[in-house]
Protein backbone atom coordinates (compact mmCIF):
# COMPACT_ATOMS: atom_id res chain seq x y z
CA UNK A 1 0.00 0.00 0.00
CA UNK A 2 1.17 3.51 -0.86
CA UNK A 3 1.41 5.86 2.18
CA UNK A 4 0.09 9.72 1.78
CA UNK A 5 4.12 10.53 2.88
CA UNK A 6 5.57 8.62 -0.38
CA UNK A 7 2.77 9.76 -2.45
CA UNK A 8 3.20 12.98 -1.79
CA UNK A 9 6.94 12.83 -2.32
CA UNK A 10 6.19 11.22 -5.71
CA UNK A 11 4.55 14.28 -6.85
CA UNK A 12 7.09 16.79 -5.36
CA UNK A 13 9.54 14.76 -7.27
CA UNK A 14 7.36 15.06 -10.80
CA UNK A 15 6.80 18.53 -9.98
CA UNK A 16 10.51 19.26 -9.86
CA UNK A 17 11.34 17.17 -12.86
CA UNK A 18 8.46 19.02 -15.06
CA UNK A 19 10.22 22.63 -13.37
CA UNK A 20 6.90 23.44 -12.25
CA UNK A 21 6.22 25.69 -8.73
CA UNK A 22 3.29 24.09 -6.83
CA UNK A 23 1.39 27.62 -7.90
CA UNK A 24 1.91 26.76 -11.31
CA UNK A 25 0.72 23.04 -11.20
CA UNK A 26 -1.85 23.54 -8.67
CA UNK A 27 -3.15 26.41 -11.42
CA UNK A 28 -2.74 23.52 -13.89
CA UNK A 29 -4.69 21.48 -11.81
CA UNK A 30 -7.72 23.37 -10.44
CA UNK A 31 -6.12 23.24 -7.36
CA UNK A 32 -4.96 25.56 -4.55
CA UNK A 33 -1.43 25.59 -3.60
CA UNK A 34 -1.88 24.99 0.00
CA UNK A 35 -4.19 21.50 -0.71
CA UNK A 36 -1.01 20.53 -3.31
CA UNK A 37 1.83 21.86 -0.48
CA UNK A 38 -0.17 19.49 2.56
CA UNK A 39 -0.59 16.56 -0.42
CA UNK A 40 3.31 16.44 -1.15
CA UNK A 41 3.92 16.77 2.79
CA UNK A 42 1.54 13.96 3.50
CA UNK A 43 -0.87 15.31 5.26
CA UNK A 44 -3.71 15.32 3.31
CA UNK A 45 -5.35 12.51 1.42
CA UNK A 46 -5.98 12.84 -2.51
CA UNK A 47 -9.38 11.43 -4.68
CA UNK A 48 -7.87 9.58 -7.80
CA UNK A 49 -10.10 12.39 -9.56
CA UNK A 50 -7.48 15.07 -8.19
CA UNK A 51 -4.40 12.82 -8.61
CA UNK A 52 -5.58 12.79 -12.17
CA UNK A 53 -5.81 16.21 -12.75
CA UNK A 54 -2.14 16.38 -11.04
CA UNK A 55 -1.18 13.68 -13.61
CA UNK A 56 -2.55 15.20 -16.64
CA UNK A 57 -1.02 18.84 -16.00
CA UNK A 58 2.70 16.86 -15.35
CA UNK A 59 2.08 15.39 -18.77
CA UNK A 60 2.04 11.62 -17.47
CA UNK A 61 -0.86 9.20 -16.65
CA UNK A 62 -2.09 7.51 -13.83
CA UNK A 63 -0.47 4.51 -14.76
CA UNK A 64 2.79 5.85 -15.24
CA UNK A 65 2.21 7.40 -12.29
CA UNK A 66 1.49 4.24 -10.43
CA UNK A 67 4.48 2.48 -12.22
CA UNK A 68 6.64 4.78 -10.78
CA UNK A 69 6.20 3.40 -7.31
CA UNK A 70 7.80 -0.51 -8.45
CA UNK A 71 10.67 0.90 -10.56
CA UNK A 72 11.68 4.08 -11.43
CA UNK A 73 9.14 5.76 -14.47
CA UNK A 74 10.90 7.64 -16.91
CA UNK A 75 9.36 10.56 -16.19
CA UNK A 76 11.08 10.40 -12.55
CA UNK A 77 14.29 8.79 -13.36
CA UNK A 78 15.18 10.12 -16.95
CA UNK A 79 15.99 14.37 -16.99
CA UNK A 80 15.94 14.10 -20.83
CA UNK A 81 12.66 12.08 -21.06
CA UNK A 82 10.95 14.59 -18.62
CA UNK A 83 11.89 17.62 -20.69
CA UNK A 84 10.19 16.42 -23.54
CA UNK A 85 7.50 15.51 -21.75
CA UNK A 86 7.36 18.79 -20.54
CA UNK A 87 7.13 20.45 -24.05
CA UNK A 88 4.39 18.17 -24.59
CA UNK A 89 2.43 19.08 -22.37
CA UNK A 90 -0.27 21.06 -23.32
CA UNK A 91 -0.38 20.01 -26.86
CA UNK A 92 -3.07 18.68 -29.10
CA UNK A 93 -3.02 14.73 -30.10
CA UNK A 94 -2.41 16.03 -33.32
CA UNK A 95 1.01 17.42 -32.69
CA UNK A 96 1.31 14.56 -30.39
CA UNK A 97 1.85 11.74 -33.30
CA UNK A 98 3.28 14.03 -35.21
CA UNK A 99 6.41 14.16 -32.71
CA UNK A 100 5.83 10.28 -32.28
CA UNK A 101 5.99 10.44 -36.31
CA UNK A 102 9.26 12.12 -36.04
CA UNK A 103 10.86 9.83 -33.77
CA UNK A 104 9.99 6.86 -35.31
CA UNK A 105 11.33 8.07 -38.70
CA UNK A 106 14.63 8.80 -36.77
CA UNK A 107 14.73 5.75 -35.05
CA UNK A 108 14.17 3.93 -38.78
CA UNK A 109 16.93 6.08 -40.89
CA UNK A 110 19.26 5.14 -37.50
CA UNK A 111 18.74 1.52 -37.98
CA UNK A 112 19.73 1.53 -41.44
CA UNK A 113 23.13 2.81 -40.91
Amino acid sequence: MISNYSLGEKLRELRRYAEFSQERLALEANITPAYLGQVERGERNITVNTLEKICTALGISLADFFNSFENKSPAASDEILSQIMYQLNGKSTDEKQAVLRMVKLIFAVQKMK
